[in-house]
């Protein structure tokens, strides 16, 4: 049953891998990217059930995590920070004519606002990471610490002991 709770997150991981590098890409490409990450699913799958150890499971989501994480930062940077778009002259050769005032202003103001954004994206994602870690670690703990923090749970009782429940957590 184990196998299965945990077989999920890489299948959750794999669809938000496909998410996240499939947008605003060629079908042909997007029909590839699906097929290799079913196949490195379906491998994950097979050699997790091989070997019966849980590190690789735990490797193997982190890769992908942290693939998904990477990925979503730049793109997100890329597309919103000012200094990777268009700067004001290809701007001007890319419209053919001089900006206006009017136009400058507005570019002006959607620079601040995207910087805004960025601003808050990059806070979301520190919390993100910090959720995700701490519950990463406590069921590390869990893990560890598991007979002990079992008979803990059964002398505290319910409802307390529910606190005590690192997987849970997780």
């Amino acid at each position: 049953m184990q196998l299965v709770d945990e077989l999920s997150m890489i299948y959750t991981t794999c669809i938000m891998c496909y998410a996240t590098f499939s947008y605003a890409k060629p079908r042909q490409f997007n029909i590839l990217l699906a097929i290799g990450l079913v196949a490195l699913a379906a491998f994950i799958t097979a050699y997790y059930h091989y070997l019966q150890d849980p590190v690789f499971h735990q490797n193997a989501y982190a890769i992908l995590t942290a693939t998904v994480l990477i990925r979503c930062m730049f793109v997100m940077e890329l597309n919103l920070r000012p200094s990777f778009r268009m700067n004001q002259k290809e701007l001007e050769l890319h419209a053919k004519s001089p900006m206006t005032p009017e136009d400058k202003a507005a570019a002006m103001a959607q620079d601040r606002r995207n910087l805004d954004i960025l601003h808050t994206m990059w806070w979301m994602i520190v919390y993100g990471i910090s959720i995700f870690l701490g519950g990463f670690a406590i069921w590390s703990v869990d893990n560890v610490y598991c007979s002990t923090l079992r008979m803990w749970r059964r002398d505290i009782g319910l409802p307390w002991g529910i606190l005590l429940e690192g997987h849970g957590w997780w």
